[in-house]
């Protein structure tokens, strides 16, 4: 399969796609949010586009995900290039923010409504599930703060409490970009290192996580997604690997902890 980019006329023309799928197939009245890269690039120009479409179903619906396969199929597409993540739906007041920091794209279908998440969410993410190895987390975050009026950085973490109701903290990289910019940090300059930070572990991330997935791809998703967000040290790191039993060979681990933590990526 070859590998996409979806830009926002691409986005707007696949959803309008399977929106017309569903109708055709007698689909019933349904809410679909649009979250991620895919939900940025529709609002933002900052954004050029998305290499898959994110999305969460408000109620179940199997239909919609064989539509999504059948545009997909017509296209040629690998086949998750619009996907579903369990792990999003969880989140605390999903439902909540569903209604209140959402917008509904503009469509002809009668029974399909596409919402895509707020700025204030879209931060809220960025701020609590930033990913260090993905670039444009950090392009994403930082131009939503500076896009922001007023001390964007001061109020970021009550954004964060608005949004997830203090069920869910900032990421320690997202605190350490907060407290960057609050010391004086240039925007763009910030974004250059973390796109060369991005860069640095994405090429750890290569190396660590397919040996814990090969062991247990469920803890392995729950460190991706949760544990490895809070992580300060190499202390936390193989503090990770043992809560979940992964026994890899000491001197792996050891040299994955040390480099994970190289001063000059890990701090800004």
């Amino acid at each position: 399969m070859r590998e996409i980019f979806f830009n926002k006329e691409a986005i707007t023309t696949l959803l309008a796609e399977v929106a017309a799928e569903y109708d055709g197939r007698g689909g019933a009245p349904l809410k679909v949010l649009i979250y991620g890269g895919a939900a940025v690039t529709l609002q933002h120009d900052f954004r050029a586009g998305a290499h898959d479409i994110d999305y969460a179903l408000l109620e179940d619906s199997p239909l919609f995900a064989e539509c999504v396969d059948a545009v997909g199929q017509r296209h040629g597409f690998f086949p998750r290039w619009m996907h579903t993540l369990d792990f999003f739906k969880t989140m605390p007041h999903f439902l909540e923010n569903c209604r209140r920091h959402t917008h509904k794209l503009p469509w002809d279908s009668s029974n399909l409504t596409f919402l895509v998440q707020d700025d204030d969410w879209q931060l809220a993410n960025r701020l609590c599930w930033f990913r260090r190895y993905r670039k444009t987390d950090g392009e994403d975050l930082l131009e939503l703060l500076r896009m922001r009026k007023g001390d964007a950085v001061q109020s970021a973490p009550k954004i964060v409490q608005e949004i997830f109701g203090g069920k869910v903290g900032c990421s320690s990289d997202a605190m350490m970009i907060l407290s960057a910019l609050k010391n004086g940090a240039d925007f763009s300059d910030l974004t250059e290192r973390l796109a060369a930070r991005a860069f640095y572990y994405e090429k750890i991330y290569q190396v660590l996580f397919p040996l814990l997935r090969k062991k247990d791809s469920a803890a392995a998703d729950a460190i991706d997604h949760m544990e490895s967000r809070c992580w300060q040290s190499e202390e936390d790191f193989h503090a990770s690997l043992c809560r979940h039993k992964f026994d890899l060979p000491p001197i792996i681990a050891n040299h994955i902890a040390r480099v994970m933590f190289r001063p000059e990526y890990w701090s800004f």
